[in-house]
């Protein structure tokens, strides 16, 4: 591990999980209005809120590979934190959705039950998104997809460190930051421009090059702690100005960065949300656990189901397998 950068202190007094609760909140009612086909949910943006999980990751991953005193204990630290909870996400639920299944358990469990498990156990789970007899074919859990972009992250962010504390001055640190950042914003703009023309696979925007700038303003952010906090009222505007100008450019060059400060300040600002998954972080086994929850409720209501019933239904049950898991596993492997 790189010795020579001080680790800021964050104060303790933040919304940090809070906004983190506020996005997966926002993911699990758009995913649930989607499958209801209410598509104009109005100051609802999943995009946004998925952009802002990065950021956030950005951030603290960041202070936790400065906090680990190898990259063992880092790497050990992340699995611990993600893994449990997506091993249940996905062996856990395939066993759930066998009783949801149009087929009978010897045809369920065979070859495409196995298929399902072992790609999404990699984190490839574009190969393999459902279940045999479930959901009419639709996605058992469409929000998985997220998940090898943090891995990816994960992976990348030693490289990333190193040469950035290889570097003498902070000009030349940022300067290198900023060459990543420039870099992920021209491959979406491209991809998104010339991916028909040329053939290439429009998914391919959705994957860590297009999001890299996301994770990259968290770390800025985070590696330049003491000049934000200087500056942070002074940026809250532009920020804000940049995020309503993104939806009316439909252009990202500039977004990540002032979502990122708008997350940032907003977490400095409203501390008072404090209280909010202080003791248990919610928003991970949520996100998790969300989706598959809203495929088996519609599906085993025939699509018959009360529109504001349905969306607390599928709240309340990943809030409580969330708190059970947290509490009685999650919490026994930290």
């Amino acid at each position: 591990m790189e010795p020579t950068f001080e680790i800021p202190e964050i104060p303790k007094e933040n919304a940090f999980n809070a906004i983190r609760f506020l996005l997966c909140l926002i993911v699990l009612l758009m995913h649930s209005f989607g499958v209801v086909k209410i598509h104009n949910a109005y100051l609802l943006d999943g995009h946004i809120a998925v952009c802002g999980f990065f950021i956030l990751s950005g951030f603290w991953v960041t202070k936790s590979y400065f906090s680990s005193d190898s990259l063992k204990t880092f790497f050990i630290k992340r699995a611990k934190k993600i893994l449990p909870m997506y091993y249940i996400s996905v062996v856990g639920f395939s066993f759930i959705c066998s009783y949801f299944s149009d087929l009978p358990a010897k045809e369920y469990f065979g070859l495409n039950y196995f298929k399902y498990i072992f790609w999404n156990s990699i984190f490839l789970n574009f190969v393999c998104t459902t279940l045999p007899g479930c959901f009419n074919g639709e996605a058992v859990n469409g929000a998985l997809w997220t998940i090898k972009l943090e891995i990816g992250f994960y992976l990348i962010l030693p490289v990333i460190m190193h040469i950035w504390m290889k570097l003498k001055t902070n000009k030349n640190k940022n300067t290198f930051l900023a060459v990543l950042y420039i870099l992920s914003v021209t491959y979406s703009i491209l991809l998104k421009k010339y991916a028909v023309s040329l053939h290439i696979p429009q998914q391919l925007e959705h994957q860590l090059p297009g999001f890299i700038s996301f994770f990259i303003s968290g770390m800025f952010i985070f590696l330049n702690w003491k000049f934000f906090l200087k500056i942070k009222n002074w940026l809250l505007l532009p920020s804000v100005a940049i995020y309503i100008l993104h939806y009316i450019t439909k252009t990202e060059i500039l977004f990540p960065i002032g979502l990122a400060v708008i997350i940032v300040w907003l977490a400095l600002t409203l501390k008072k949300l404090q209280p909010i998954g202080k003791n248990i972080d919610f928003s991970w086994g949520m996100y998790l656990f969300h989706f598959p929850l809203m495929q088996i409720i519609y599906y085993s209501a025939n699509g018959n189901v009360n529109i504001p019933v349905y969306i607390f239904s599928v709240i309340g049950i990943s809030f409580m397998f969330t708190f059970i898991i947290e509490k009685y596993i999650q919490k026994k492997i930290k």
